[in-house]
């Protein structure tokens, strides 16, 4: 079990703190997904792309998948041997960066940006939106043809000779499997059709934030008996499955605040953990110390704003000011998202392995906050 409050004591607060065993757990879990198919695991950086947990994914045989020159340096920083670019606004002068850095596979968003890569030699993958209804937040859904990814799975005859496969991503934190099955299925037979070697079947797959997750072994069933006469390469990409169970934002309570409620007042605010305040994403709260009494309470940050809330309506241990308390499931989109809202610095991070503890990521200082302003 990790030391939350030693590790706060030592390095502060407030802190990322992410598992590497459990990071590897994640991935051999995933991988049992694709049992017997021709199959690999890309990771989505925009969840996480600290270098030193790409490094723990790298020596696991996993690969990248990037959005943008941050994201594939970060990559090649961590020794990721496969990497996949992806994204809907993709310049010229990216594509030039890109593929001059060994980039060779890449998901195109629409038939406008397919000219741009005609005469260069990579795998390229058309991303097709099957309209799917991927049952999550509007703002994590991408598969319906409202959304602005990819083009509509009927064009793809018209470009047919000039890609090599397809590529769908139909949302983010999916926890039913009947959305996939029906993307996946609606992508394979176009694949048969035209006789493409590649799929990419996306992520999404969802976690339990708050009693409710994807079931893996339903997936591995479906994935298993839906592939298993398919002859060409599957590509998943994964973010938040692999990272989001392993992290953790530990913060301290400054302060308890009697009033028409509790508002538990902590030193990490939106800026540290924004997706409470732009989803109402649930994240489970283990107090440390406490002071034996329960209360129905707000978690709340130190910004100026009324939706500065980490956690809302929660029943909590009453914890003791001075004290850490700990956001779960906090590994994605935690860090990645993080800003410097009210002036405030980035937090550090922390990776444990078994005994072994290892500061990944210094806290930034108040003074990097303007390094580049010229006066």
């Amino acid at each position: 079990m990790i030391d939350f409050q030693k590790l706060a004591g030592e390095f502060g607060t407030p802190l990322y703190v992410y598992d590497a065993e459990k990071i590897r757990k994640r991935i051999d879990k995933a991988k049992r997904v694709f049992e017997g198919l021709d199959a690999e695991i890309v990771f989505a950086l925009k969840a996480n792309s600290n270098p030193a947990l790409l490094k723990i994914m790298a020596e696991e045989g996993i690969g990248a998948d990037v959005v943008s020159r941050g994201e594939l340096l970060a990559s090649k920083m961590a020794g990721m041997k496969r990497i996949l670019w992806n994204g809907n606004g993709k310049t010229h002068g990216d594509i030039v960066h890109f593929t001059n850095q060994g980039v060779d596979t890449v998901s195109i968003d629409s038939l406008q940006e397919l000219p741009l890569w005609d005469g260069i030699d990579v795998v390229k993958l058309l991303r097709v939106n099957p309209d799917v209804d991927a049952h999550t937040h509007p703002h994590i859904s991408t598969g319906l043809k409202a959304h602005k990814f990819g083009v509509p799975i009927e064009k793809v005859e018209t470009v047919a000779d000039r890609i090599d496969g397809l590529h769908l991503h139909i949302g983010s934190q999916i926890t039913e499997v009947e959305p996939f099955v029906d993307a996946y299925s609606k992508v394979l037979e176009c694949a048969k059709q035209f006789g493409f070697k590649h799929i990419d079947l996306g992520g999404g797959w969802g976690i339990n934030y708050e009693g409710k997750e994807l079931d893996i072994e339903k997936l591995q069933a479906a994935v298993s008996g839906m592939f298993s006469d398919f002859n060409g390469k599957l590509i998943s990409e994964l973010g938040r499955f692999i990272i989001g169970p392993a992290g953790y934002l530990v913060t301290s309570v400054v302060s308890v605040k009697p009033s028409e409620k509790i508002f538990i007042v902590t030193d990490a605010g939106m800026n540290a953990l924004i997706r409470p305040a732009l989803y109402d994403a649930h994240h489970g709260v283990i107090v440390l110390s406490g002071t034996k009494k329960t209360a129905t309470a707000d978690v709340v940050g130190p910004l100026c704003e009324s939706g500065d809330i980490l956690a809302r309506g929660r029943k909590l241990e009453v914890p003791i000011p001075g004290t850490a308390i700990v956001f779960e499931n906090a590994g994605a989109y935690g860090f990645s998202m993080a800003n410097n809202y009210n002036g405030m610095p980035l937090p550090a991070e922390v990776l444990v392995d078994g005994d072994y503890v290892k500061l990944i990521r210094r806290r930034q200082s108040i003074e990097e906050l303007f390094t580049n302003v010229k006066m």
